[in-house]
């Protein structure tokens, strides 16, 4: 029996390493196939860079840091705040999502503090029941075939655990990630340009103690150092077996008694 394919399909270059990349870890040393997709290139991010350099420099990065976790890194090459759910973007998202035929996928908060977060978790909704619908042609060359079946398709928290109004998004479930922040912090700290990206757009310096503060209010919420919230999309027509939660038991966590 072959190994489960876990899919992370996020916005941007560094999205999976702050928000997933614990629990990928955790299903890589199960043993699990994991690939990395980012819809956009990260065109936008830089204030000295060109979007060409920058481009360029955020896909080696998140190459670099898709090796360091043992995962396949792609890039659909959509433009930053350019990310929409039309039928172009869709077309290309189901492509790559064949190619790599997941049993699981993870993809943004529905409700995050930028819309790019939200046209992506739109895209990848409907890429994920449209991968295995045979008579959805993409048009692309080489056209991959139909995937096997719908995948199970998780949320992440949005980013700080909080809606656009900033309110908090609580999950349904947690990963405790204690035993691999080690390791989620050494891959964040491959896309070395985005700190000062950050800080000089957003006012937020402290590039990986950021990531680190949010890890540890997730664990707060559910009795462990360091915690990722996932949602699970239980609609008609989707996998509804807890498949994450059952292959990582030992590490899912429920929301502590206020």
């Amino acid at each position: 029996m072959s190994a489960p394919r876990l899919l992370a399909a996020f916005a941007h270059p560094d999205d999976a390493e702050f928000l997933v990349s614990g629990t990928l870890f955790h299903a890589k040393a199960l043993g699990w196939e994991v690939e990395i997709l980012t819809l956009a290139n990260g065109d936008c991010g830089s204030a000295i860079h060109s979007k060409e350099e920058i481009a360029r420099i955020r896909r080696a990065e998140a190459q670099n840091a898709a090796e360091y976790l043992g995962a396949a890194y792609v890039c659909a090459g959509m433009h930053d705040l350019e990310i929409y759910a039309n039928p172009e973007n869709l077309r290309t998202t189901v492509e790559l999502m064949r190619q790599f035929d997941p049993d699981v996928v993870f993809t943004h908060s529905t409700v995050d503090y930028m819309l790019d977060h939200e046209e992506t978790a739109r895209l990848v909704r409907t890429a994920a029941f449209g991968a295995a619908v045979p008579l959805f042609v993409t048009g692309h060359s080489p056209c991959a075939k139909p995937a096997r079946a719908t995948p199970a398709l998780y949320y992440a928290d949005p980013l700080e655990g909080i809606d656009a109004l900033g309110q908090r998004l609580y999950p349904q479930f947690y990963v405790d990630v204690s035993s691999v922040l080690g390791k989620k912090r050494e891959m964040l700290s491959r896309h070395a340009s985005q700190r000062e990206w950050l800080r000089s757009h957003h006012g937020v310096d402290e590039y990986l103690n950021s990531m680190m503060a949010w890890a540890t209010k997730y664990g707060l919420e559910c009795g462990c150092a360091y915690a990722e919230g996932f949602r699970q999309h239980l609609g008609h027509g989707y996998p509804h077996a807890p498949i994450l939660q059952d292959a990582l038991k030992a590490f899912t966590r429920t929301r502590s008694e206020e």
